[in-house]
Formats: C-alpha cells, sequence, structure tokens
C-alpha cells in the first residue's frame, strides 16, 4: 500500500465528540451551576447590550466553538494521510502545519487494536502504535481504518521482521497457529467485577471534577452544614456515606463488567493476543520476547477463594496507557495458572519455594504503622470526643496488615530468574528473568541496621521504569541477591 490512504470519515464525527465531550459539555455544566447558584431574581437587572449577551453570549460561544470544531474536524481528515513505504509506516498529518512521521518496522513493538460503538458497524478498528522505549503516549494513532487494512499492515510489520519478502499486495495470512490460553467465565467476570475496588477511583474522579467548578459551587457552605452533620447526626451521616459508597462500587462494577466482557488470551505464533471489552472492543498484542516481568497479584476479597490476577510488565508500552493493556488474566485460580503460562512463557518457573524473611523482621512490619495509627486515633479523639475513639481500630487493623505483610514477604532464586513476593495491601509475586533486569539496589535504613535487616528493590523496563520492593530480608540473603544479578568480569585477574 504505497499509495497514500485516507482514515474513513468517520474520523470527522469521533473528532467532534471528542471536542464536545473535552470542551462543551464542561461550558455547559458552567452555566448551568452559575443559574443555580444565583437564580434570576438574584441577577443585577442591566438593560441593553450587556444584558442581550448575559442572555444569549453562552449559546453563541458554544455555537462558535461547535462550529469551529467541525471546520477544524474536516481538515484534520483531509489532511490525514498513511501508508506503507521502504520498510517504514509513515503518517502525515497536522491541522495547520504538515507533519510527518516515519516508522521503521524494526521499531514498532505491536499494533493495537480498538473498536468502539462507532467503529462496529462499518469494519473499522482504531490503531495504537506502540514502539519501543516506552513514550509517554503512543507513537502514532489511526483513529479509524478497515479491519483488513490494519490487519494487513501488521502482517506486512510481522513479515518484514521475520525477513520474508515484502511486497506491495496486502495480504492476510491466515494459517498463523493460534491457541486459546484463557477466556474469562460469566461467573468470573461478575466474581472480578464485583471485588475490583475501584469504588474509591470513582469518588475520586468525582471530586476531583468538582474541585474544577470551586468558584461556583459553595463548598464552604456545605462544608459548614457537613460539620452541624457530623455534630448532631452521626447515623445519619454514617447512612449517607454507606449509601454514596453503594452507588459507587455498583457504577464500578458496570465498569468493570463492560471493560473485561468476554476477556480472552491467545498465543498467536510469538505474540499473546487479549480481547476484551463489550461496547469497545480492543485488541492488544504483546510480543513474548518483550516482557519483562510476570506480575501475580491476589487481593484480599480474591485471595480467600484462591482467586489471583495475572498480568505482565513489557517493553513498548506506553506510560499513559491503562495497566489493564498488560493484564493476562483478570481472575484465576492460582492453583491454575503455572499449568497454563508454562507452555506461553516456558523461559520461566511458576511452581516453586519460597525463601522467608527471619522472624526478626515481624514487628518491623507493623510497629511504624501502629505509632501512626495511634496519633491518627488521638487527633481524632480530641476533636470528636469520644465518638473518636472509634479510630482506635486504625491500630488493630495495622496491626493485621503489618503481620499479613511480614507472611507474605518472600524470594526465591532459580537459575536465571529472581521471584520477589511482597504485600502492601495486595499480595503481589513477581517474576523476573535476570537479562530483564535494569538493576537491583540494596537499602538499609537505621532500623534495619541494627537488625542486620536489609531492603531489596528491582527495577524492570515497560512503559516507564517499574520497580518492586521486598523489605527487611536479612542482610546476607540481600547480599545473595546483589551478587547473582551483578555481572561477573570479563577481564582474568592478574596473578
Amino acid at each position: 500500500m504505497f499509495n497514500p490512504k485516507r482514515l474513513h470519515p468517520i474520523t470527522i464525527l469521533l473528532e467532534l465528540l471528542a471536542v464536545i465531550r473535552q470542551v462543551i459539555v464542561p461550558v455547559a455544566l458552567y452555566f448551568i451551576v452559575f443559574a443555580m447558584r444565583d437564580g434570576k431574581d438574584q441577577m443585577i437587572p442591566i438593560e441593553g447590550l450587556m444584558d442581550w449577551i448575559r442572555q444569549y453570549g453562552p449559546m453563541i460561544a458554544i455555537g462558535v466553538i461547535l462550529l469551529f470544531s467541525v471546520g477544524a474536524s474536516v481538515i484534520k481528515w483531509v489532511r490525514y494521510t498513511y501508508r506503507v513505504e521502504d520498510m517504514e509506516l509513515r503518517i502525515e498529518h497536522g491541522l495547520f502545519i504538515k507533519k510527518k512521521r516515519y516508522i521503521p518496522f524494526e521499531r514498532i513493538q505491536s499494533l493495537d487494536f480498538s473498536e468502539g460503538i462507532f467503529h462496529r458497524p462499518f469494519g473499522l478498528v482504531k490503531v495504537k502504535v506502540e514502539t519501543a522505549g516506552g513514550a509517554k503516549e503512543s507513537e502514532a494513532e489511526m483513529s479509524a481504518i478497515k479491519k483488513e487494512d490494519a490487519l494487513a499492515i501488521q502482517q506486512l510489520i510481522n513479515d518484514a521482521k521475520a525477513n520474508k519478502n515484502f511486497t506491495e499486495e496486502l495480504t492476510i495470512d491466515k494459517e498463523n497457529k493460534e491457541t486459546i490460553l484463557y477466556k474469562i467465565t460469566g461467573r468470573q467476570l461478575l466474581f472480578f467485577a464485583s471485588t475490583s475496588g475501584r469504588a474509591g477511583v470513582i469518588i475520586s474522579a468525582v471530586v476531583a471534577f468538582g474541585s474544577q467548578f470551586e468558584g461556583l459551587i459553595p463548598f464552604e457552605k456545605i462544608f459548614k452544614g457537613m460539620g452541624e452533620l457530623i455534630r448532631t447526626g452521626y447515623l445519619l451521616l454514617t447512612f449517607i456515606v454507606f449509601i454514596l459508597f453503594l452507588f459507587a462500587w455498583i457504577i464500578s462494577v458496570i465498569i468493570t463488567y463492560l471493560k473485561y466482557n468476554d476477556f480472552t488470551l491467545r498465543k498467536v505464533e510469538e505474540d499473546l493476543v487479549i480481547t476484551r471489552g463489550l461496547l469497545e472492543k480492543r485488541t492488544t498484542t504483546i510480543p513474548i520476547k518483550k516482557i519483562q516481568a510476570v506480575k501475580i497479584t491476589e487481593s484480599p476479597f480474591r485471595q480467600p477463594f484462591g482467586y489471583a490476577s495475572v498480568a505482565v510488565e513489557y517493553a513498548g508500552s506506553s506510560v499513559e496507557e491503562e495497566k489493564a493493556d498488560g493484564m493476562l488474566m483478570p481472575v484465576v485460580k492460582k492453583k491454575a495458572v503455572a499449568a497454563m503460562l508454562q507452555d506461553a512463557l516456558p523461559d520461566y518457573v511458576f511452581d516453586l519455594d519460597f525463601t522467608r524473611v527471619p522472624k526478626r523482621a515481624k514487628r518491623r512490619f507493623y510497629l511504624i504503622k501502629m505509632v501512626q495509627a495511634l496519633i491518627v486515633t488521638v487527633a481524632l479523639s480530641v476533636w470528636l470526643w469520644p465518638y473518636g475513639l472509634i479510630a482506635s481500630l486504625l491500630i488493630a487493623l495495622s496491626w493485621v496488615i503489618g503481620v499479613l505483610q511480614y507472611r507474605s514477604a518472600g524470594w526465591n532464586i532459580t537459575n536465571n530468574q529472581l521471584v520477589i513476593r511482597y504485600r502492601d495491601i495486595q499480595q503481589q509475586t513477581v517474576y523476573m528473568r535476570k537479562n530483564r533486569i535494569q538493576s537491583i539496589k540494596c537499602s538499609v535504613n537505621w532500623f534495619q541496621k541494627r537488625a542486620d535487616l536489609a531492603t531489596v528493590t528491582t527495577a524492570v523496563m515497560s512503559g516507564g521504569m517499574s520497580s518492586f520492593s521486598i523489605k527487611h530480608v536479612d542482610a546476607n540473603e540481600a547480599a545473595t541477591m546483589y551478587e547473582w544479578y551483578r555481572p561477573t568480569s570479563v577481564y582474568p585477574e592478574n596473578e
């Protein structure tokens, strides 16, 4: 496909909808909140031009923005072209200044596809081009092209990397060997969505959105009213908080269900291919040779039932991409992970035993947390006596978390593989090949030095630099990990 091709015209609509979401909606909410706050009766009557501007100005402003957005979207579509030439994906685009981006095939790690509700009726996909180096965002993005063209480009790139004949003819190789490694069931999806723990994220997003209207929403009056409510109606406040969290949990379940619906992991030759999503179907390709680490996560809600999640850190993913792009198995029985992944990732050893941290490290996992919880308890007790004493439960919770962290901490070295297991709230088990580790750092603080302990931190390259730490390891064992990783000298010592 040496002749330049344009994106599908639906791109104009997609660009316009993006502008509406980013500009029009906040502007409209601004004027709605403005009207709710002041009301027509409180507005100062100004006759003439200013009164006309006040009445019709917002609608004119929105109309001008909408008109400009339509024009800009059309121009962007006309000026955006892509083609394959000289072993490169060449893209030219720009609204006022034309930009050229030539991406050599050898730099392209993967093409990630997604199909939104506007793509599917026309057989289109959105394509993100991921390259080596872990840029802050994707190297390039084609918002709407035919699916067969996207697959053909992917095939050309794969053939070029495999040193096959490169021709102008776009053909799709249908003989790729494909194995389904994992497919989520309805019960697993519902269980995963119910225990995703995204309610806090939704509440934070609502608070962040509300802060954009700080000058319009009377937060001071709201907080003053909340203060009165705290002093007079603890039961009512508790009920309101419960309802808010319940509502946020229901929303999080719906979002997670739609996002991970029909999640499937396949091995296609030397790639892991992930497809997921109900409203927006996404396809992510992860080259096996680019995997830097395998991570098994066990949340407090799933671990008692023997379930875990499996994800990978891989080179070539953009920093701003969601962590879900590296998710291999959203929810799976932990005891089945080794059997399911061993054939796909034969370089990794999943069935092994861990060396625990020493017993003298136990109190160091919970002591500092309990002191912090004590300070919070004292402060709340003074402010909300005697109800603030309920916060003393935080002290017991800190002890429980510390003990669980102590029990989880462990490590293993098997040939050229290092595995560390640790816990914050969730238990993380990270499998790393020696040649994928960027660095290992051993650090000792004053409290650890007295007990001959150390903290070991490893780093691998993914979208950015991902690091993993295990605390309070025996100092000699930390030295063992460090010496295992340290390269041997290539020069013989002088005798």
